[in-house]
């Protein structure tokens, strides 16, 4: 009673949304300031809104001088709106890029509090919004200029409208008119992302009253209200009118017949996966919210089977269907690829030429709701199974609707041939709750024993994993495996220029520990509220010791950072205070990494773009080449390109700096550089 009494006085009145808030925002802050600009997604949307405010064109989405026509303009208006109040254009730091994303994660910890007040309660709801707002991947995406930490807060906002709708059934035209604009303003975000989550978990919850209800209810039709999709068409259908005229046509045609196509049709940009890939990611990404996780589905379980053998008959039926239609197409998903592919030789069938080159879509959520929105309104159904016999409650109705939230979102995401860990976070919201819902079930005297254990064994697993892979000795030893891989210098050279970052402090490290030992010991001992206060704690201090120590000290695999060092022996970076003149642009050769021109300037050639002679022009100099000598690709070599630019240097009568070499491990491709940079000046080397 104790913990029951602590919760309560924590999520009264005004305290929860003040808590919620700093919980995620502090959490992120660190990675904010101290982590350098990300290869590649997020360099690239920040370049492209960086390009915004320097040409002041914000309706085409350009890297450099290429068309970035992939996903809308919204995230990147927030971006270059927070830069040009913050800072300026000119500014080169990538902290003002993510301040949407760290809002927007902070945001979307409030958003999944004020969702579920209707579906299951104050209690509930802030405990499931407290480890949902803990989690790694949330403070992680609050941290990176891309558009995930503001997607996930407009789809758990529109969701928290339409389960006011679902559970008060008052018509509220003031929920409708909320839940069309998060639909138009994560449709310039995202796209489509926000409509098709909210549509599975309102259309979900409706199919699923049906089936055990007979009925699933008029809810919806004040979303029909023609103001809500008017204000959605207004918002969203000017730019895109904008950016097709002034693209020529190219935006749609790259979003969606290129961008979108691709990864629904394959592993887009290489990003494929295993089996239950997302699942595979939990114990790590949603820690420390695993706790909960199991027990949370169990009490959605517990809650919502129907009374009686025929009732638990109907629902294991259900579950049957779902299963037999998931894990089928899950098969097939891997199996499509393994047929013979087809051949103009005759020698395979034609039959089996078109079914290996189909793509199965992820449409296991949509089939799913058509097979049990037929199956429901079948007569020979409603006569076999007790449709309509039990009252559903609140409780039950607010369970659905974040069940079908929480599973038909997974499904879809799991069985993209796309996979990436960050595409599930819109249903992290809806986990969190489930995982809410059941804490406070435990502290009212649930026991679920093996429950328990296992969650303990989930909750284990992912702080093994963190701690482990931020322990100094991990890092020693992938700088041992990377050392072997240079082909023009001796791994001991290149682990002796990166001794100074074998080590870093552990004064959060220790604490996060123990700590997880603490929320373990709590858990077991079936004190729910301090388990997870502990955990929390736990989940900030580990992620505080990545972003303040770890992750920055670790320059070795920070290629830009790394090239930025060489660049500043020479005074090779434009526009900053040095002791000799600084040049107008860089001239890579061999890199060519989105921070670089971000970080460096949008000015800043790399190949194929870099000029492979020295100018003419006295107007020109001085010029600075960044070489990276371990390019395997570059036509004509590195080498010979380099004593191609001596040779002109020497009869030009150039001087020549020359820097030491660099070294790091440029993680976005797995490639080592070994980095040096040429200063080259006209009328004598520069003093001092």
């Amino acid at each position: 009673m104790a913990g029951m009494t602590l919760l309560d006085r924590l999520s009264a009145g005004w305290k929860p949304w003040v808590l919620l808030f700093v919980l995620t925002f502090g959490a992120a802050a660190p990675g904010v300031f101290n982590l350098p600009a990300l290869d590649r997604d997020e360099s690239r949307f920040a370049q492209a809104s960086k390009q915004m405010l320097e040409e002041h064109d914000y309706i085409r989405i350009q890297y450099q001088d290429e068309l970035r026509n992939k996903k809308p303009a919204g995230i990147h208006w927030l971006q270059a709106g927070a830069t040009a109040v913050l800072t300026g254009p000119e500014a080169k730091q990538i902290w003002t890029y993510r301040v949407p994303s760290w809002l927007g994660a902070a945001f979307a910890t409030l958003a999944c509090f004020w969702a579920g007040l209707p579906l299951i309660g104050r209690r509930a709801s802030f405990v499931g919004a407290a480890t949902f707002g803990a989690t790694l991947l949330l403070t992680s995406e609050a941290h990176i200029s891309k558009t995930d930490g503001v997607l996930v807060f407009l789809t758990t906002l529109s969701i928290g409208a339409l389960a006011r709708l679902y559970i008060n059934k008052d018509q509220s035209k003031k929920m409708a008119l909320l839940f069309w604009f998060c639909m138009g303003a994560s449709f310039l975000i995202k796209g489509p992302v926000t409509p098709m989550v909210a549509a599975y978990a309102g259309i979900g919850a409706w199919v699923w009253t049906k089936a055990a209800d007979g009925k699933g209810g008029d809810w919806w039709r004040v979303l029909l209200w023609w103001p809500g999709p008017a204000i959605f068409v207004a918002m969203v259908l000017p730019w895109f009118l904008w950016i097709q005229a002034a693209t020529d046509g190219q935006y749609i045609k790259g979003a969606v017949g290129k961008d979108l196509k691709d990864k629904f049709t394959g592993a887009s940009e290489g990003h494929g996966g295993w089996p239950f890939y997302h699942l595979t990611h939990l114990p790590a990404w949603y820690f420390p919210a695993t706790l909960f996780l199991v027990p949370g589905f169990v009490a959605a379980w517990k809650a919502l089977k129907p009374n009686g053998p025929e009732g638990r008959k109907w629902m294991r039926h259900i579950l049957l269907v779902s299963a037999v239609l998931f894990v089928g197409l899950l098969a097939l998903s891997y199996l499509l690829p393994l047929l013979p592919r087809p051949s103009s030789t005759g020698m395979v069938p034609q039959a089996v030429n078109t079914i290996a080159t189909l793509k199965p879509l992820p449409v296991w959520p949509a089939l799913l709701l058509v097979t049990l929105g037929w199956l429901a309104s079948q007569p020979k159904w409603q006569d076999r199974w007790p449709i309509g016999e039990s009252v559903s409650t609140d409780e039950m109705r607010g369970l659905r609707l974040i069940v079908a939230w929480a599973v038909l979102t997974y499904a879809f995401f799991e069985l993209m041939p796309t996979l990436l860990s960050h595409y599930i976070l819109p249903a992290y919201p809806a986990f969190g709750l489930l995982g809410g819902y059941a804490a406070t079930r435990l502290m009212d005297g649930a026991k679920w024993p093996v429950t328990r254990w296992v969650s303990i064994a989930l909750f284990g697993l992912g702080a093994i994993l963190l701690l482990a892979a931020s322990y100094p000795g991990v890092t020693t030893y992938f700088m041992a495996e990377t050392a072997g891989d240079f082909t023009t210098v001796s791994a001991d050279e290149v682990l002796a220029s990166w001794s100074q970052y074998r080590e870093f402090p552990l004064w959060l490290w220790w604490p996060g520990f123990i700590l997880c030992g603490v929320a373990i010991i709590e858990f077991s001992r079936r004190h729910e509220c301090n388990a997870a206060l502990f955990s929390i704690l736990a989940s900030v201090l580990i992620g505080w010791h990545v972003r303040i120590y770890m992750l920055p000290s670790q320059v070795w695999v920070q290629p830009t950072e790394t090239a930025r060092l060489a660049l500043e022996d020479v005074c090779g970076v434009p526009g900053e205070d040095c002791k000799w003149q600084t040049p107008a642009r860089i001239l890579a050769l061999g890199y060519a990494e989105p921070s670089y021109v971000l970080t460096l300037g949008t000015q800043n050639l790399h190949p194929p773009e870099t000029p492979l002679d020295l100018p003419s022009d006295p107007s020109a100099y001085p010029v600075v080449y960044l070489i990276n000598f371990e390019d395997r690709k570059a036509e004509p070599a590195v080498t010979e390109e380099v004593a191609h630019l001596r040779q002109q240097a020497e009869q030009m009568s150039l001087c020549v700096t020359e820097t030491e070499s660099y070294y790091a491990l440029n993680y976005s491709n797995g490639d080592p550089v070994n980095f040096r940079a040429y200063r080259f000046d006209r009328g004598g080397c520069p003093e001092g």
